[in-house]
């Protein structure tokens, strides 16, 4: 059926093909095979695409890694300016000189404080600082190491910047409040412009100026000076030019209000907006300037708020990239040529097959050469027939479509469905419809349906299976949906689809359904039946799993009889019944002595401890079964001889023991076999007990000399147990057995003692006796009076 429904559109097609030329087989094969030619094609290029973006982020994540450690570098030094300015700016006696710089006697106290301060903290200072002083504002000082000056001075004759007057310098470095600020990098004049030196030492550098505000701790609050360091920009430059020269970059310095401080080259070919895209955690993005590609990576201090970008062409890192581009392009086109000749000569060679195919359906088929202008229409005609046949072959299906639907869920319920990618056209073309994927099974069987319908013909077993089965459907469709499934002719199975809704209320749903069902069709209909319902499922492929414990529930039918069995509820742990050796010798032995009543309660026991306080599997109860048919065949075969035709009767009992259907049904048979064979045995009983005292009391009288009769003697010689003999003889005779064994030596003995021709000695060995001792107690407890007494009366 799907066959022929897949063939319809592509017949669909080919009519529409009716008025195209031959060669359009040709070029579609053509067309086909240069698709897969440009598979490895596109394939190639979306790996190319994977390779270019991995050198790019491994070149991106190069450069952050070289700016991390152009960082740790920057922070390392820029820690030993902080250093600086605390011990300055901490120092006691710069609140001193602070809040008393107008006085007369603050002269002395400048140079003291550039003796012990200042000179010393010039001696640990590194390379990365230049020089540093101080500025107070009250008395216009300036205190450097080994230095005490005015501003004006200081600037003319020491320290002045390139770009920036004296009045300049003063407001905006020594005069305005900074907090740990730094200036961006300018040249400085080292010799205050003077020619007189020009000594190496003295030529204008450049550096970056570090400006932090002085104001006392206690007092006023305005700025009352500047601490100033001058970094040399030479170091700073010493450190990005290992990265610069690492990728050929461009690396700047800026601090958080986006001013550049430093870089690689004086003018800064980024823009405002760039630096705004620069976040405080490491990144990168792509930019692109004068139609230059670029590519920015930044990092950024928490230590001091500055960021440290590098700016690199595109070019440079894609140079590997391209190359491998090129290369690539080439063999593209030689491949591509090389393909599209490959794939003219397969399409033709495939073509021809076609065309003498073509050839031998014309000449096998009665069509006028004249109609076929192409393969097409001979397709056309061709196809037309099969589209017949095919209208009739889907008649015919849809006739037979509930039989195959019903077969097609008894082996999905059996887990004999391949579950491949054709099985939802298989539910589709079947009209089955699952409304999710949660499953349950429920088994149902049918025990006795005699009240329903007195007739037991096959007509009447289908009318019993089409009511159960429309009872089912209008109950299951209430809240769910799902199918029932006739097995066999007493079985059904309800394939139960849950709705999604409905996922939390399945198992009181279902609960619900078997309750009902089995009370309507009981109750109205008067058919007995038994249910077995399987867990919830996920997923179609484990509908046989669900069937499978819908069937392990139906088993303990013989356990629980006609009921609603949960596959959850059944006891499914490994067990063992009761029934030990000691209780099948007790059992053996009331049968045999006819004991019917302790037969009766051994058995209750027996089924008691079995199915009523805890409950075994069915498997077990079945092997129970087996031991005691097999127990009352041991019996049999033990007493056949006086049985004779009753064994016949009791293999007939077994036969029906295994047709019942509960384990109570086959207790009750069970039951009724023991006592049939037990008061069979108890009328037997008089006549047997009889010959067999008989044989014993003779037993006894031929061999009481032995000084080995006894109990186990006897026992041994009439196959049986001790206690048997001794229980029976005494049961049956009133005495015990030795008391008789006692008596018969004893009066054996007062024979011989009566003649006195043999000694007490002799007499006792005579009769069994081990020496005189034994018979002279035994005889004065049997008799009164020992022997010696007895001979002087004789």
């Amino acid at each position: 059926m799907e066959k022929g429904t897949l063939m319809i559109p592509y017949v669909s097609q080919l009519l529409r093909l009716k008025k195209r030329s031959r060669r359009s087989v040709f070029i579609t094969l053509l067309v086909s095979y240069i698709c897969i030619l440009l598979f490895p094609v596109v394939i190639g290029g979306v790996l190319y695409s994977r390779v270019e973006k991995a050198m790019v982020e491994q070149a991106n994540r190069s450069n952050l890694a070289m700016l991390e450690q152009l960082r740790l570098s920057m922070d390392s030094s820029v820690k030993e300016v902080d250093q600086l300015s605390q011990q300055i700016a901490l120092n006691p006696k710069m609140d001193l000189l602070l809040n008393n710089d107008l006085a007369e006697e603050s002269s002395y106290k400048y140079i003291e404080f550039i003796s012990d301060y200042l000179n010393r903290y010039r001696s640990f200072s590194g390379r990365f600082i230049e020089d540093y002083y101080i500025y107070f504002k009250g008395s216009d000082t300036i205190l450097k190491p080994g230095v005490r000056t005015d501003s004006r001075t200081f600037y003319s004759s020491y320290y002045s910047y390139k770009d920036m007057n004296y009045e300049s310098w003063r407001k905006e470095v020594l005069e305005s409040y900074h907090n740990r600020e730094y200036l961006s990098t300018k040249t400085l004049i080292r010799d205050g412009g003077l020619p007189i030196t020009a000594s190496l030492e003295r030529q204008p550098i450049q550096v970056l100026t570090y400006v932090q505000s002085l104001i006392p701790i206690r007092g006023m609050s305005d700025v009352k000076g500047s601490l100033v360091v001058l970094i040399n920009e030479k170091q700073v430059k010493e450190m990005i030019r290992q990265i610069e020269s690492a990728n050929r970059s461009n690396i700047y310095i800026i601090d958080a209000n986006q001013k550049v401080l430093t870089g690689t080259t004086d003018q800064v070919p980024l823009s405002k907006q760039v630096f705004g895209q620069v976040q405080d955690k490491p990144g990168f993005f792509p930019y692109k300037k004068n139609g230059q590609d670029l590519m920015v990576s930044y990092t950024s201090s928490r230590q001091i708020g500055w960021k440290y970008i590098s700016v690199m062409p595109r070019d440079l890192y894609m140079q590997k990239v391209n190359s491998v581009k090129v290369t690539a392009v080439w063999l593209f086109v030689l491949y591509l040529a090389g393909g599209l000749v490959a794939s003219y000569l397969m399409a033709y060679r495939n073509y021809r097959p076609v065309k003498q195919m073509l050839k031998a359906f014309v000449k096998g088929r009665a069509v006028a050469q004249s109609h076929i202008s192409n393969e097409y229409e001979y397709i056309q005609e061709s196809f037309e027939s099969v589209l017949i046949e095919q209208e009739n072959l889907q008649g015919m299906l849809k006739q037979q479509t509930p039989v195959m639907r019903a077969n097609f869920l008894s082996r999905l319920i059996r887990g004999l469905v391949d579950h491949t990618e054709d099985f939802s056209h298989s539910l589709d073309f079947m009209n089955i419809q699952f409304v999710s994927g949660s499953f349950a099974v429920i088994l149902i069987q049918v025990d006795q349906a005699g009240n329903f319908s007195r007739e037991h013909s096959e007509r009447q077993w289908a009318l019993t299976r089409f009511v159960i089965s429309n009872i089912c459907t209008d109950l299951i469709h209430e809240h769910h949906a799902g199918y029932c499934i006739e097995l066999d002719r007493d079985r059904l199975v309800i394939l139960l689809n849950f709705k999604e809704t409905r996922l939390n209320e399945a198992m009181p749903d279902t609960e619900k359904l078997v309750c009902t069902l089995k009370e309507v069709v009981e109750h109205q209909y008067k058919i007995a039946i038994t249910l077995a319902v399987s867990n919830v499922h996920e997923g179609w492929q484990r509908i046989g799993s669900a069937y499978v414990e819908a069937l392990a529930a139906i088993e303990y039918k013989m356990i629980k009889g006609s009921a609603i069995i949960y596959f959850h509820e059944i006891n499914c742990k490994d067990q063992n019944y009761f029934y030990p050796m000691e209780t099948e010798i007790q059992l053996m032995n009331y049968v045999r002595s006819g004991d019917a009543e302790s037969v009766g309660k051994l058995l209750n026991h027996l089924y008691a401890v079995n199915f009523t306080s805890n409950p075994i599997t069915p498997g077990l109860a079945r092997c129970l079964l087996f031991d005691l048919a097999s127990t009352h065949l041991k019996l049999i075969n033990l007493t056949r001889a006086r049985l004779g035709e009753q064994v016949d009767g009791q293999f007939e009992a077994i036969t029906a023991i295994l047709a019942c259907a509960t384990a109570e049904e086959m207790h009750v048979q069970m039951k009724q076999m023991f006592l049939s064979l037990t008061l069979s045995l108890k009328a037997d009983r008089g006549d047997h007990n009889d010959q067999l005292l008989q044989e014993m009391t003779a037993f006894i009288d031929n061999h009481y000399s032995d000084p080995y009769m006894g109990l186990n003697m006897i026992a041994e010689n009439f196959s049986r147990t001790p206690q048997y003999v001794s229980t029976f003889f005494k049961k049956t005779s009133g005495q015990n057995i030795t008391d008789y064994i006692a008596k018969c030596r004893i009066h054996q003995a007062k024979r011989l003692i009566s003649s006195k021709d043999l000694t007490i000695a002799q007499i006792a060995q005579k009769v069994g006796y081990a020496n005189d001792l034994v018979l002279i107690r035994v005889f004065k407890k049997v008799e009164g009076i020992t022997p010696g007494k007895y001979r002087d009366s004789c």
